[in-house]
Formats: C-alpha cells, sequence, structure tokens
C-alpha cells in the first residue's frame, strides 16, 4: 500500500552523525489518532507517526521525552504554553505558521469523503446543497480549510475520528472528510460497514510534518535532513506494519466523469457515424440509378464514402475504450482496444463465439438476453458489469453498453467495453475489511450477527437448532505481560486458526474483541452437538502452542446459547452466551482451572 500512496520518499543519502543537545526534544503527540499515533496502555507513543519520528530523531542525533496529554487539544494548549518544544505530527496552516517553525513533510496521505453506503458519490463539495453537514475533528487543520473553502457547509465538530465516523453512521450528519488512511482503518476495526468513500480531495492532500515552537533554524535543519534520509523501504514497513491493506489504485472522480461523458459522446457519434454512412450508401444508389453514364460524379460519390469509412475507422481504432461488433452471436469486428483487453488478436476473435468463448458463465444467460433485446429492437440493459475471460485464463470485469445497428447489411450490436477490474477489486478488499477482525482474519462482530440473523431465520422455515458458543481466553495476559504484545497476537492468530481447523464448514468463528471469539453453528440436531463441538474446541485450545520457539499454554471459558431454548434474536443469544461463559469461567476458578 505504501508504495502507491506515498511516492515522495527520497532514495538513502548519507547523514552525518551529529552531537545530540543537551536537553531531549520535548514532544506532545496526539493520544488518540491510531493508526497514526496513539499512547498505549504503558504510555508509549505508538503508531506510524511514532516509528517514523523515531527513525528521524536517530538520524538527526535528538532525543525525545514525550511529553503525556490527554487529547490533541491539550497536546496544542501545551505546545502553546511552552510545556512541549514540538508536535509531532501534523499539517502546516497560515495560523500555525504564526507560532511554529515546520520541516519538511515526512507522510504524505490523501483526504476522502466519507458517506453511508446509500448516498450518491460526490465529485465536488461546492455543488452540495447549502447547509450540508460535515462532522470534523475539532484542532485539525481540515476543519480550518473546509470552513474557510466551502462556507455554505454545515460544520459539526466532534471530539474524535471515531465520533465522526459515528455521527455518519447514525446519520447524524452527511458525511465527514478524513485521511484515506484512517479511513479505511476505522471502517475496518469499528466494523462501520454501511459507510463508503464517496469522493476524494485531491487539492486537500495531508503532508504531514514535525512542528517546532518557536524559531528554531538549526534544529528544523537537522530534522529535515534526517527526513531526507528517510528510506521508500522503511515508510513501507511501518505503514504496512499498522495498516494491513493493500489499495493498488486510487479513482480520480473529476477524470471518472471525463471518461463517462467522453465515452457517451465516443458512443453516440459512432452511431451517427453508422446512420450517416447508411443514408450516404443510399444516396449513392440513387445516383447510380440517375448518373449511370456519368462515370465523373460516381467516382466523386466513391471517393466521398472512402474518406467516411476512413474518418469513422480512426474514430473507432484509436478509442481507448473495447468497441465490439456481434452478429448472429460472432465476432464481426472489434478495435485494438477490445483485442488488448481480453488478450487476443482480431484474426482470432473473428473465429469465436462472442459468449460462450469470451463471457463467464454465471454471465452469460444475462449477456444473450441483452443482445436478443437489442436485436428484436426491444429495450435492454445499459452499463452492467460482466465478467470476461482473458486468453490467459484470468476474469476480468467489465462495464458494458450497447446499441442496434446494421452491419453488412444485417442486424448486429455495437457494443462498448471499459475494463473496472480494479475498481471491483478495491471495492471487494473495502467490503473484506469492513466485516473481517485486522489481526487474524475471521469475521467481526458485524459480519457475526449478519450471519446470526440468516441463521435464524432459516433455523424458524426449517424448525431446527442454532447454538452460539461464546470462547474467552484463560490466562492470555500474563502472555502480554511476560513476552509482549507481538508473541500475544501471534497467539491470537494461532487461536484463530485452531478454531477455524476445529469447527465444521458450515461453521463460523469470529473474533469480537480482545481474547473474546464467539462460534456460530447454524445447523446442529440436539443440544448434544453443541457441547460436543464445545469439547472439542476446549482440548484443541487446552494443547500448548508454539509461539516463536515458545512454549505457551493457555486454556478457554465457554458459555453455550441455543435457539429457541434461550432466545430467538441475535441480542438474547449472545447475551445468554455470555452470561454462560462467565458461569463456566467462575467454576473454573473455583476448581483451579483457570487464570
Amino acid at each position: 500500500m505504501a508504495a502507491m500512496l506515498f511516492p515522495w520518499v527520497p532514495q538513502a543519502v548519507s547523514v552525518a552523525a551529529t552531537e545530540a543537545p543537551a536537553r531531549p526534544l520535548r514532544l506532545c503527540v496526539d493520544p488518540d489518532w491510531a493508526p497514526y499515533e496513539w499512547l498505549d496502555e504503558d504510555g508509549r507513543h505508538r503508531g506510524i507517526a511514532a516509528d517514523l519520528l523515531r527513525l528521524i530523531a536517530k538520524g538527526a542525533g535528538v532525543g525525545l521525552q514525550l511529553v503525556p496529554t490527554a487529547t490533541w487539544d491539550e497536546s496544542v494548549s501545551f505546545a502553546r504554553s511552552g510545556k512541549c518544544d514540538a508536535l509531532s505530527f501534523l499539517n502546516e496552516t497560515p495560523e500555525r505558521r504564526t507560532w511554529l517553525s515546520f520541516t519538511k513533510p515526512y507522510f504524505f496521505d490523501r483526504n476522502v469523503i466519507i458517506t453511508r453506503a446509500e448516498h450518491p458519490d460526490i465529485g465536488d463539495l461546492a455543488a452540495m446543497p447549502r447547509h450540508t453537514s460535515v462532522a470534523l475533528p475539532t484542532a485539525t487543520s481540515v476543519i480550518e480549510r473546509i470552513g474557510h473553502d466551502f462556507p455554505h457547509l454545515r460544520i459539526v465538530p466532534v471530539a474524535s475520528e471515531a465520533d465522526a465516523f459515528g455521527m455518519v453512521e447514525g446519520r447524524e450528519v452527511d458525511m465527514t472528510v478524513r485521511a484515506l488512511t484512517i479511513a479505511a482503518y476505522t471502517i475496518k476495526t469499528e466494523g462501520w460497514f454501511n459507510l463508503k468513500i464517496a469522493g476524494e480531495l485531491p487539492d486537500y492532500a495531508n503532508r504531514m510534518r514535525i512542528g517546532v515552537v518557536g524559531r528554531q533554524p538549526e534544529l528544523v535543519h537537522r530534522l529535515d535532513e534526517a527526513i531526507d534520509a528517510l528510506t521508500s523501504e522503511q515508510v513501507d514497513e511501518i505503514v504496512n506494519r499498522h495498516v494491513a491493506i493493500d489499495v493498488s489504485t486510487q479513482t480520480d472522480f473529476h477524470l471518472a466523469a471525463q471518461i463517462a461523458v467522453g465515452f457517451a459522446a465516443l458512443l453516440l457519434l459512432a452511431y451517427l457515424w453508422i446512420r450517416h454512412l447508411g443514408r450516404l450508401n443510399r444516396r449513392l444508389l440513387e445516383l447510380s440509378t440517375q448518373l449511370s453514364h456519368d462515370i465523373e460524379a460516381r467516382e466523386r460519390a466513391e471517393e466521398a464514402l472512402k474518406q467516411s469509412e476512413e474518418h469513422y475507422r480512426l474514430l473507432v481504432e484509436m478509442a481507448q475504450e473495447g468497441i465490439l461488433v456481434v452478429q448472429e452471436q460472432r465476432v464481426a469486428y472489434c478495435n485494438p482496444a477490445f483485442a488488448e483487453l481480453v488478450g487476443y488478436s482480431p484474426a482470432e476473435l473473428a473465429q469465436m463465439d462472442a459468449f460462450s468463448d469470451l463471457i463467464q458463465a454465471d454471465d452469460l444467460q444475462r449477456a444473450q438476453s441483452n443482445y436478443a433485446r437489442r436485436i428484436r429492437g426491444e429495450d435492454a440493459e445499459q452499463r452492467y458489469p460482466l465478467r470476461l475471460m482473458h486468453k490467459s485464463g484470468r476474469l476480468l470485469w467489465a462495464e458494458t453498453s450497447g446499441v442496434p445497428i446494421v452491419w453488412n447489411h444485417a442486424p448486429a450490436t455495437l457494443n462498448v467495453i471499459n475494463d473496472i477490474t480494479a475498481r471491483k477489486f478495491a471495492e471487494e478488499r473495502i467490503q473484506h475489511m469492513a466485516e473481517h477482525d485486522a489481526l487474524t482474519g475471521l469475521p467481526n462482530r458485524s459480519l457475526l450477527l449478519d450471519r446470526l440473523e440468516r441463521a435464524l431465520a432459516a433455523a424458524q422455515r426449517e424448525a431446527r437448532l442454532v447454538a452460539l458458543l461464546f470462547i474467552d481466553l484463560d490466562g492470555f495476559k500474563p502472555v502480554n505481560d511476560e513476552y509482549g504484545h507481538e508473541v500475544g497476537d501471534a497467539l491470537l492468530k494461532a487461536v484463530a486458526v485452531r478454531l477455524g481447523e476445529t469447527l465444521r464448514h458450515a461453521d463460523t468463528a469470529a473474533r469480537i474483541g480482545g481474547d473474546e471469539f464467539v462460534a456460530l453453528l447454524p445447523a446442529i440436531t440436539a443440544a448434544a452437538d453443541a457441547l460436543h463441538i464445545a469439547g472439542k474446541l476446549r482440548a484443541a485450545l487446552s494443547a500448548p502452542f508454539d509461539i516463536g520457539g515458545r512454549r505457551i499454554g493457555i486454556s478457554a471459558s465457554f458459555g453455550v446459547a441455543l435457539y429457541p431454548q434461550d432466545g430467538d434474536t441475535p441480542a438474547e443469544l449472545m447475551r445468554k452466551a455470555d452470561a454462560a461463559m462467565y458461569v463456566d469461567k467462575h467454576a473454573r476458578q473455583a476448581a483451579g482451572g483457570a487464570q
């Protein structure tokens, strides 16, 4: 991800070691701005900014002394009053330049517009209706810029990123504007799958710098030299350590609008050219009949036709979109762009069935139905997606539309094909992040509740049982305390693997937070089945884990809830399973079998 988002990082250059200043640089940070930076439960500075700052400080020969604060507002206040010497991670603004000196930017990120999933995409904030509401965290550069550049918008100040996303999710405001990294991270970790990225603000790119209090040119110069020495590999490793996502491309909504308009104009022009050629052919026939003995007139008419055909051919063959003429379900013509898209030569395509040889089987009926309706002169779908099969065997997502034409005196369709593979993969990736736990890859609470609702609906129709197992790891905190969070995270991943290996294919294992897991058994025949599976899971988790050469043993407490005996809603079953788990935990503690 980082290589695509942050191409600004220069190649490594040598930085001369300098003697560290007598007093370390007192640093104020944002204590709650994951994944950029935050203070953990032990008061340590964590996150992307924290790791980058440690590299910069080391390269500059500057010591760092963290000044803990409770909020970003308090950090800004401390810097203004001289209680700290620098702010760690912020954009440069005219107001801030009055009391801060800024280093070069050491991290770039884009700002995007976040709305609910049903909201239309947004190409320009200036075109939004008056009093459109925008939730923005206080004491940030974006709230200053949005308020200045778009005075018709109603800004709703909030305390944190999570509050901004929560107000959009709850329909209390229309949108928020946040950095792409924050948007992807928050939507993923909080399970807000009803949110989407609806647009981008190209001129609002975040250029994150260190803000040094007052005028200290020598210190700023040393920090700039260390920033210049950062390599792209160092930045990539740090970003991917905290934000494990892979975004291969970005959507330029302004360019997309221009392409859509150009595509529509091209399609209309091609259609008008075809109709023009038809009228010209009829005119030539009349001239031939009337002026059969006038050779000079016939030659002029043939030259006009040749020029018209040449203009049309250049228009179509130079188009960036794939253009395909289908006649009697065969490829009658394709332009170079379409041949390149599917990997076949025009000669190969001329021998192929335009449907079964090129379209994935699941989309075949839809494409053939639309083709048949166009040939009959009936209304058909426009701009619909389907999957094409590349010559190499890989699948491509394409958006297609078409019109009926006459080709060589017979009915045919003219189709315009756009490659949307990258967009579809990005949408699927964002959807997966919104529904799965970032650490273990298991379904998160949102996806679990969705599957539980579906299972209950099916069980009600078919009069069968559903079981919910609530699982809490015993002895996990001592592992974190003794070996550190990296070992703890590795242990949680290993637990997730064992749960998946032990459960049946139709069952779901989910992580709902910390060391708490839930297993959904959507189809069991008796309560004893749930107890049997719980026993298998208990045995699987009780076996020692090999984590980085360490032999670590833990146990787990289980709570079981059954539909319909213990409830008929997801909330009731979750509550009953949780309560049953605590009963089991207390019983195990009393027997000396738990933490």
